[in-house]
């Protein structure tokens, strides 16, 4: 693997865009030899003006103003954007699965097999220059979104320099704790396959099951989060290079009550969960640039992250009649490789570009140890529950993109080619020394989709009025080969041909601008999300199911937006949005689901609506005061079995605001964030929605420059309220799990 890894970085195979227009459409033309600069928040709010869509974005000026180590953590921060299992974007209230993520103009996969997400935990906020994100469409951009398309723009370079970070954070909890892990034990490569070990005499399975060694035990007390960075840029006549580093190790510890009822007021089970989460991160990032009459990059960037926890559970089961004392472990290995190379050429522009995504999980196990409630009998492993699970998941995309202006006309195509593989081996135990196999024909699928599309759009502006419109055709051929139970194949094959227009009006004046923006833009069902593949989450306590007969969903999009820039870098908007869905894409809770085993998987509701209100505020009040905040107000409906409620995963509310107080070479900031409830997963007769509730978030940052050496200190969530999952019928609560405050300090040196 290591091979391969390093092949793929001294040969990259140039890939693909989705779009090659995010930036080249929406930038004035430069007339001096030089890449533009795109970090400040000045540059970004002036970028997100001139842009012939809705969109609202960040910079890397304003991140450095907060706590926040990655992505993820800045993303919370924009307009009608919250964050799911501190990883997962959501955008105007609209669950992760219907938001699509680019890095510079290439789409990104999902990195998850449950799921249909981007898990933006995994790119630092300091290989960024800012982060955009577009809510409205038009032809040259891609159509499978309708929440938002994340853009997240990587550094450049303009000069040449060094710079050297180191960073620590203490957390009150988890830091100086005793901690235990356990290493993850590989698949051993001579193992035979699944009909050979089942096929096998006693002695035989005997023998192989001694090959499935048990993981090394690491405990330890914890010492504080670690992390260091490096970065180079280097000019010379028309080339530009920057390589950029970074690493770090996070240590967490949680403490989890979970329970569950089996009527109104009978519970089902009652936990204490204590989880040690240890998270290792390495990131590199290679970009280099010719500019001079025309302009080439190539750009790479690579993540590896290793997560591996440890829980121990104790509590009663009263369904089964247990007392419970269990563990589990788990390590999940993610590898992502993105190299992309484009050009521009007069008035035409071009991407190639590929992204390679391994994940690995090496060893998923959980041993249930239990006793009869209301005993003194000794504790014993239930071999019939135990579970040891093994998967594998690779991705590749291949991609490429060209683009043609000629005067008011644009027109383009591209071609994107995924393919994904995954397998699974899953055992138990009948004995301490014997496995038993319990994989399943449905434990691996493989997938083959193809996307061709082109488009055709016109700009033009009329005095005072720019109008944007056209169409956009996409072409989808799409391949999820699996099994039943029996072993008998099954494909599930989609091919679609979407037409989507879209039309985009502004009328512009100096300082004001107003928007309004009709589109249709879709959601396709993602690999997982058909596969009949049933995975057990033990942390969870449910199982994820695929469901073949999923379907895609046609949206139809609205917006009006009033922006009002009263000096540069400032700005003060409201917009309103609408969405008509024809059969969203929605995770339910299955009917006939038990609270100690419940099985989560994938509808269509015939049709649902979602509209709201976006507020922005961001105002310099003097040379030492500036303030910002924004708000979303949204609701939703969707009619299932006669029943309305919300969409799963939307928000009634989002909240975001902030002061920075600046005082020579000192920053002070303080920031807070606050999401409305909102629908985690949706129930069935007889059991109801399960909820996320709100908290609220505040987060202080002080910033000091000594010469070439900067000094960031943060207090990161300073109320620490716990995060909640829970059902209205009663308010019972099913999760509650602590959040952590820390203090971070971390040093950045120029040379």
């Amino acid at each position: 693997m290591i091979r391969k890894i390093l092949f793929i970085l001294m040969f990259p195979v140039c890939l693909f865009s989705q779009d090659t227009v995010t930036w080249s459409l929406n930038l004035p033309e430069f007339t001096v030899k030089s890449v533009g600069k795109k970090e400040s928040s000045a540059a970004v709010i002036n970028m997100i003006k001139n842009n012939v869509v809705v969109s609202d974005g960040l910079s890397s000026e304003f991140v450095k103003r907060t706590p926040d180590r990655n992505v993820s953590d800045a993303l919370k921060r924009i307009n009608g954007v919250t964050i799911q299992n501190d990883r997962f974007v959501l955008v105007r209230g609209l669950s992760d699965r219907y938001n699509l993520a680019m890095l510079n103009k290439t789409l990104l996969p999902s990195t998850e097999p449950d799921r249909k997400s981007f898990s933006f935990d995994v790119i630092p906020s300091n290989m960024i220059d800012n982060l955009v994100i577009v809510k409205s469409a038009t032809p040259s951009l891609p159509g499978d979104f309708g929440g938002g398309i994340v853009q997240i723009t990587t550094k450049e370079v303009s000069d040449n320099f060094m710079n050297v970070g180191l960073s620590s954070s203490y957390g009150f909890i988890s830091t100086g704790q005793p901690f235990k892990l356990i290493s993850p034990n590989y698949f051993p490569s001579n193992f035979p396959s699944t009909y050979k070990f089942r096929v096998g005499s006693l002695g035989d399975r005997r023998a192989y099951s001694s090959l499935m060694t048990d993981g090394k035990t690491r405990e330890f007390t914890t010492i504080p989060n670690l992390g260091g960075n490096v970065a180079y840029g280097y000019e010379k006549g028309n080339w530009y290079f920057l390589l950029s580093a970074s690493a770090r190790e996070n240590n967490t510890l949680n403490y989890i009550d979970r329970q569950d009822y089996q009527s109104s007021t009978e519970l089902a089970y009652k936990y204490k969960d204590t989880m040690c989460s240890s998270v290792s991160t390495l990131n590199g990032l290679l970009n280099i640039t010719y500019y001079d009459k025309h302009k080439f990059s190539l750009k790479s960037l690579f993540n590896r992250q290793i997560e591996n926890t440890y829980l121990t559970r104790n509590g009663e089961n009263y369904d089964n009649i247990q007392d419970v004392r269990s563990n589990s472990s788990n390590t999940i290995e993610k590898t992502i490789l993105n190299t992309q190379f484009e050009g521009k050429i007069n008035n035409t522009d071009f991407i190639l570009g590929h992204n390679l995504m391994l994940r690995d999980q090496p060893d998923y196990r959980v041993n249930p140890i239990v006793r009869s409630l209301g005993t003194d009998d000794k504790f014993s492993i239930a071999w019939r529950d135990t579970y040891r699970f093994w998967s594998v998941m690779n991705e590749n995309s291949l991609n490429g993109a060209v683009n043609h202006t000629y005067k008011d006309f644009k027109v383009g195509g591209l071609y994107i080619k995924r393919t994904r593989t995954f397998k699974a081996r899953v055992f138990r135990y009948d004995a301490p020394d014997l496995l038993n196999e319990i994989t399943n024909n449905t434990d691996r699928y493989s997938t083959d989709f193809d996307l061709m599309a082109g488009y055709a759009q016109y700009d033009k502006e009329f005095g005072k009025i720019k109008v944007n419109g056209g169409l956009r055709v996409e072409y989808n051929l799409f391949d999820v080969a699996t099994s039943d139970f029996s072993g008998e194949k099954i494909n599930v094959e989609r091919e679609y041909l979407d037409f989507l227009p879209s039309f985009n009006l502004s009328y512009n004046l100096e300082k004001i601008k107003v928007r309004a923006s009709s589109s249709k833009t879709l959601a396709r069902p993602e690999f997982r999300e058909v596969a009949n593949f049933a995975y057990y989450d033990f942390v969870r306590n449910a199982q994820i199911l695929g469901n073949s007969s999923l379907e895609k969903s046609d949206i139809y999009n609205f917006d009006l937006k009033f922006e009002y820039y009263p000096k540069f870098g400032e700005n003060i908007s409201v917009a309103l949005f609408g969405k008509k869905f024809i059969k969203p894409i929605e995770q339910i809770v299955a009917d006939g689901s038990v609270p100690s085993n419940l099985l989560l998987t994938y509808t269509n509701p015939d049709d649902a609506v979602l509209y709201g209100i976006e507020l922005e505020f961001r105002k310099k009040l003097n040379s030492s005061f500036d303030v910002y905040t924004n708000a979303t107000l949204s609701s939703s409906k969707v009619v299932v079995n006669g029943i309305s409620r919300s969409l799963q995963g939307q928000s009634g509310y989002i909240l975001n605001g902030g002061v920075n107080y600046k005082l020579d070479n000192n920053v002070f900031s303080l920031s807070y964030n606050r999401v409305g409830d909102r629908i985690s997963a949706v129930g069935f007769q007889g059991y109801p929605n399960i909820y996320e509730n709100s908290r609220d978030i505040f987060d202080f940052v002080y910033l000091r420059k000594i010469n070439k050496v900067e000094v960031k200190l943060a207090i990161n969530d300073i109320l620490a309220q716990p995060s909640k999952y829970y059902q209205k019928v009663n308010h019972r609560d099913l999760i509650n799990t602590n959040n952590e405050q820390s203090i971070s300090l971390s040093l950045n040196v120029k040379i």
